[in-house]
């Protein structure tokens, strides 16, 4: 996925936060989408997608596989969030599953959203998360989606390093929006740190 698509997913997630005022962690979902104009329904896929999201007339829907784990169906929620904020429902074949190196940028980009949506890594820089099984708890995702961020955070974290010995500050809070996402989130960080 090029940076500018990748951009623009993280920032689409940056923004429902900071528009729908979220300031704690895990992210209330389902009652976001709804938020939202969103419907979000239970069902059996027959396949083999977690989930979906279609418009029925002028309203999107999202259907998530009944049979999965919560942390599992949060995530596809968020996933299919994605595809609706993003634009991608109704012009491209879109399924749900375990993410794989070798999915489309489509895909790729809904759970770039999805991962930035549940779990931003401004807070867990802030919070100084140490591992896997701690982002999995806080943000209310699978311990397999906690490893994929925590392996992202240990890039970013290196690259805040590298940074700050180049240019002597971080790579943090460079977008306004990183830093009103951390704004918002303050009281929330303080308290669990």
């Amino acid at each position: 996925m090029n940076y500018k698509k990748y951009q623009q997913s993280r920032d689409a997630a940056w923004q429902i936060i900071i528009d729908q005022n979220i300031n704690a962690l895990p992210i209330k979902i389902v009652p976001l989408c709804r938020e939202l104009g969103i419907q979000v329904k239970l069902y059996e896929p027959q396949d083999g997608n977690n989930g979906c999201s279609q418009m029925y007339g002028d309203t999107p829907v999202i259907k998530v596989d009944k049979n999965c784990t919560l942390e599992r169906q949060r995530f596809t929620t968020a996933h299919e969030l994605g595809h609706i904020l993003l634009g991608h429902v109704g012009r491209y074949h879109l399924a749900n599953r375990e993410p794989s190196p070798n999915d489309n940028e489509i895909e790729q980009a809904a759970n770039v959203f999805a991962s930035r949506l549940l779990a931003p890594a401004c807070v867990l820089h802030e919070l100084r998360v140490k591992n896997a099984e701690e982002i999995a708890q806080l943000c209310g995702i699978s311990l397999q989606s906690a490893e994929f961020r925590f392996d992202r955070l240990i890039l970013l974290e290196k690259r805040n390093a590298e940074f700050i010995i180049k240019y002597g500050r971080g790579c943090f809070y460079l977008s306004p929006l990183e830093r009103q996402v951390c704004e918002q989130f303050k009281d929330f960080i303080s308290q669990h740190k």
